[in-house]
């Protein structure tokens, strides 16, 4: 991990703004209120972890380039992928703002990435601790929304049903008809909570009875079959 400190390049505040972080602060005064916050931007490796499950954080991070995994590790070896997360979404801010301040999965880089790291107590500190404190709340009830979401999905006793239930969340949010899940095969499987062979066999059962089409991580769901 490389650490940059505190950097108010136009990309960095870019990306601040488009986390929702500034949100609540008036446009003219955002630059100012970025400059306040001490964060430090830090790079990492394919495959490098950024907080471990159970470790102490500090920080609220915001993924600025590239794509992160938010894992659960289980004793018997079983990994499940809980979120994917991309540019200007944050991860670990339910541990920095918590009273225990411990991570309750495990961050790992899922390509080259760069995060911009604010310390709680720089948020705390600042002259704009009200509307950014705010703002925090507001993406933290983002993120318990994503959560209903997945325990919507888990909830579906089988597989097919679990993945039309995401596939129509995913579909919803897009927007559109044809959509990416911005994951691969295995990465769906964990999100799903399956096995990875099985995952692929009822995918490719849906796409041979016209019930989906798909390719890599962009998906369609027939309209005519629903």
């Amino acid at each position: 991990m490389k650490r940059v400190k505190h950097c108010a390049e136009r990309e960095y505040l870019d990306t601040l703004q488009l986390s929702g972080l500034l949100g609540e602060i008036r446009t003219e005064e955002r630059d100012a209120a970025a400059a306040e916050l001490q964060f430090q931007v830090c790079t990492y490796s394919k495959g490098e972890l950024i907080f471990l499950e159970g470790e102490a954080v500090q920080e609220v991070a915001i993924l600025h380039t590239g794509t992160v995994r938010g894992e659960k590790f289980h004793m018997e070896g079983n990994v499940d992928l809980m979120y994917l997360y991309r540019k200007g979404e944050t991860f670990g801010a339910e541990a920095a703002v918590s009273r225990r301040k411990s991570s309750p999965l495990t961050y790992v880089a899922n390509e080259d990435s760069s995060a911009i790291l604010i310390p709680f107590k720089g948020i705390c500190e600042s002259r704009y601790a009200g509307p950014v404190t705010l703002a925090l709340l507001q993406i933290l009830a983002d993120d318990n929304i994503k959560k209903l979401y997945k325990i919507e999905m888990l909830s579906k006793r089988g597989l097919r049903e679990r993945i039309m239930t995401y596939l129509r969340i995913m579909r919803k949010k897009a927007g559109k008809e044809t959509f990416s899940i911005h994951m691969d095969q295995m990465q769906f499987a964990q999100y799903l909570c399956v096995n990875r062979s099985a995952l692929s066999y009822e995918l490719n059962a849906m796409k041979r009875e016209g019930i989906i089409r798909f390719k890599k991580d962009r998906f369609e769901i027939l309209e005519k079959n629903e």
